[in-house]
């Protein structure tokens, strides 16, 4: 997850702790899905929101509405900057954790599975047309792309849960 607030760099030609990503667009906003070495998803919704799961496919770090949220015991806390720190060097940089409330993750979790289903509709209408033009990827074909996150997807389904921790 970029750390800095303005645009991250092109995913697609420079994503490359994700070996296996693609960019699709999905009512005309950029998508990039990328997996890690040991298939940990990464999903970036244009600039906001960013979902990153683990290897079993639970969420694991979120940026959503310009908020950073981590797992924590298998529970969402936003992550802030202390005020005294906002002038001090990256290297001191704090982040205090601080809960949210079960709706709030309720609702970020509604709006994951939302974006999900565009991506699986999109992919899905993708390989029923045969026509993969609108899907960009580095480390696999484009149907094998597909299938991949559409597998994904259908595996999320069955967990749908948070991390205990945020790495990955």
């Amino acid at each position: 997850m970029a750390k800095q607030t303005e645009d991250r760099e092109d995913l697609l030609r420079d994503g490359t702790a994700m070996p296996v990503r693609g960019r699709l667009w999905v009512d005309r906003t950029d998508v990039v899905i990328g997996f890690r070495s040991r298939g940990q998803l990464s999903l970036y919704w244009d600039q906001d929101p960013v979902f990153q799961f683990d290897e079993s496919c639970r969420l694991r770090r979120v940026f959503i509405d310009s908020c950073r949220l981590k797992a924590q015991n298998r529970n969402l806390v936003r992550l802030r900057q202390p005020h005294e720190s906002i002038n001090r060097s990256v290297e001191r940089l704090r982040l205090l954790t601080e809960p949210i409330s079960q709706d709030d993750q309720a609702a970020i979790l509604q709006r994951l599975s939302g974006c999900l289903q565009q991506i699986d509709a999109t992919l899905e209408q993708m390989v029923f047309d045969g026509n993969p033009a609108r899907l960009q990827t580095v480390g696999a074909t484009p149907p094998e792309f597909a299938r991949r996150v559409r597998g994904w997807i259908a595996d999320w389904k069955q967990s749908m849960g948070v991390a205990g921790e945020p790495s990955a």
